[in-house]
């Protein structure tokens, strides 16, 4: 509530709940850990706190499951050699050009569990955008993450979006 005033104004029962789904799940709430958060929300005109998990928190949740090996993030540009198949036999291949890679086109996030099973998710830079905008609240404003560290913020979402896929 100090870091956040609005939380002081939500009801308790919202408030209580999300603090209870973090300790349920063993994540640190609005800390520099950035595992969780609880932010004030506007839901038919009340205030309520509601709990976010971080892409650090899934990723943390991931490994403490015992069952993923590896979780990678990475971004493809223009002049990568950049291979994806999706299907039976799905196939990912990424090897980075040497130098002048050009312009960021797509970013992709993998898991592999220790059972030698994986996922992958590709998606195109347009398509973060578009998600950025239909989800991020701070994707339009001034201050946003989003202009400052764009490929950064991909490379999250692709993330939060093959994580629900992990063990």
């Amino acid at each position: 509530i100090s870091v956040n005033p609005k939380l002081g104004s939500c009801t308790p029962a919202s408030f209580l709940g999300a603090m209870m789904t973090s300790a349920q799940l063993g994540l640190e709430v609005n800390t520099p850990l950035g595992q969780a958060y609880v932010l004030p929300y506007m839901n038919k005109g009340t205030l309520e706190a509601q709990f976010q998990i971080g892409y650090k928190g899934l990723i943390d949740l991931a490994y403490r499951s015992g069952e993923v090996e590896l979780i990678q993030s990475h971004i493809v540009y223009e002049n990568d050699d950049f291979e994806c198949e999706y299907g039976i036999n799905a196939k990912l291949s990424h090897k980075p050009a040497a130098s002048d890679r050009g312009e960021p086109i797509k970013v992709y996030a993998l898991f592999k569990t220790k059972s030698g099973g994986y996922g992958f998710e590709v998606m195109s830079m347009d398509d973060v955008r578009a998600h950025a905008a239909k989800y991020s609240k701070a994707y339009n404003t001034s201050f946003s993450p989003w202009k400052t560290n764009f490929e950064e913020m991909a490379k999250k979402t692709v993330l939060k979006k093959v994580l629900k896929y992990a063990p």
